[in-house]
């Protein structure tokens, strides 16, 4: 029997004002939906043992409302060259409702999304219904296996809770980790779903000593984004990138450092037109500048323009080509610091004081990348890394050393997913 015990957690709240009986109920709730999906599981897996046993396909559906957050395009491909499995996008519009947040979502990005997907040729559907503005059940789509890359704004009939009673759950998270703070491993979400994809044993050892359930669902299986890498040579060096993150206000993870360089940076490309230039904001950046009165909207709009005059403005999530026909990155942003490491080339690493420490395996990585905490360091490296990348051999050695170019992600996950179900 279902019992609300959150409800009942918050409205004893308001009577007693005790965060202690909301905290228990909060809890309750949580054993309540763990059992819930330990339950489900067993018999799911059945299911899919039996259907895999008979030759009939096990269907797997990506959960994605965000294209520039889509990062299993290997996977994807992997799985719809196996004759074991049918595969689709379920292309969804988050559950954020206040406009004022960052992540709120409009109609118009919802349809870009869906066409991102289309034209790529890729088996794509809606799971919100526009007209009637709502969400479309997972259940409807009858998929056996869900795979989600972000923990946050899911809607409930399309949450691994509920989902749980019909498919198996993978989480791969669609941004390279790179701290050691809870929102990594302390939501409801990630001991809800059934398999935690994470990069790397450091990762994994980590989640094993943070999380509740002792990191029971973690699995390390690197990252399909990075596998890229492995599929793709490398194309001859052209472009400098230049990637803002979006987190200028000081608060949360703190990364963003647009305030001290991003005229800086813009001027300089201008006045070396000999240079080709990619700017690469997060997709947050210019709402982040508005929002927090760095910039006017006629100001940020302006901004960007100017890039455009000068070099090329990518905003899509698929942007590794890009990354691997470049010659350096200049960035704050924390999940490119481990993608672009597999490159081999350098990266000016924009530092702000206010940022949040990193974990142990990004601190591995940026321990060969070039620092710059103001606009004189950052200067002086522009004169000289492109020409003098003194510190390139080290960053082989690492990369080869942490083991990561021998990681095919994307294979790791299908061997993972049959051994369940074979």
């Amino acid at each position: 029997m279902y019992i609300p015990y959150e409800n009942i957690g918050n409205q004893l709240y308001k009577i007693f004002k005790s965060e202690n009986l909301k905290d228990f109920f909060y809890n309750k709730k949580i054993e309540q939906n763990l059992f819930y999906i330990e339950k489900n599981h067993k018999k799911v897996l059945k299911k899919l043992k039996e259907k895999y046993k008979n030759n009939k396909k096990i269907n797997v559906a990506f959960y994605v409302y965000d294209e520039t957050k889509w990062k299993c395009q290997s996977l994807y491909e992997l799985l719809e060259n196996s004759d074991k499995f049918n595969v689709k996008v379920l292309v969804t519009r988050n559950s954020a409702t206040n406009k004022d947040n960052p992540s709120y979502q409009t109609i118009k990005e919802l349809r870009t999304t869906h066409e991102f997907f289309f034209k790529k040729g890729m088996n794509v559907e809606f799971a919100y219904d526009i007209k009637k503005e709502k969400h479309i059940p997972f259940k409807k789509f009858k998929p056996d296996i869900i795979v989600y890359q972000h923990p946050w704004y899911i809607e409930t009939s399309q949450g691994p809770v509920v989902c749980s009673k019909f498919a198996l759950t993978y989480y791969i998270p669609y941004y390279f980790p790179t701290t050691s703070t809870p929102i990594d491993y302390y939501l409801r979400f990630h001991q809800y779903i059934e398999n935690y994809c994470v990069f790397d044993e450091i990762t994994q050892n980590l989640y094993k000593e943070k999380m509740s359930n002792n990191g029971k669902n973690v699995i390390v299986t690197g990252q399909p984004f990075l596998d890229y890498f492995k599929l793709n040579k490398k194309i001859s060096s052209e472009f400098i990138i230049y990637a803002p993150h979006w987190t200028i206000c000081k608060k949360g993870i703190a990364y963003g450092t647009f305030e001290w360089n991003g005229d800086f940076l813009l001027n300089y490309a201008k006045s070396h037109p000999e240079q080709k230039w990619i700017f690469k904001p997060h997709p947050l950046l210019k709402k982040a500048l508005i929002d927090n009165h760095v910039m006017t909207e006629q100001q940020a709009e302006d901004y960007y323009n100017e890039w455009d005059k000068i070099g090329l403005r990518y905003e899509h999530g698929d942007y590794l080509e890009l990354f691997n026909k470049s010659k350096m990155l200049i960035t704050d942003c924390s999940s490119f610091l481990g993608e672009y490491f597999l490159t081999e080339n350098p990266v000016i690493h924009l530092i702000s004081p206010d940022a949040k420490p990193y974990n142990e395996t990004i601190n591995q990585i940026i321990k060969y990348y070039y620092k710059a905490n103001n606009i004189e360091e950052l200067k002086t490296l522009l004169e000289h890394v492109p020409q003098n990348d003194f510190m390139k051999e080290e960053r082989i050695n690492a990369l080869n050393r942490l083991g990561y170019k021998n990681t095919t992600a994307s294979e790791n996950i299908l061997k993972h997913i049959l051994e369940q179900i074979s």
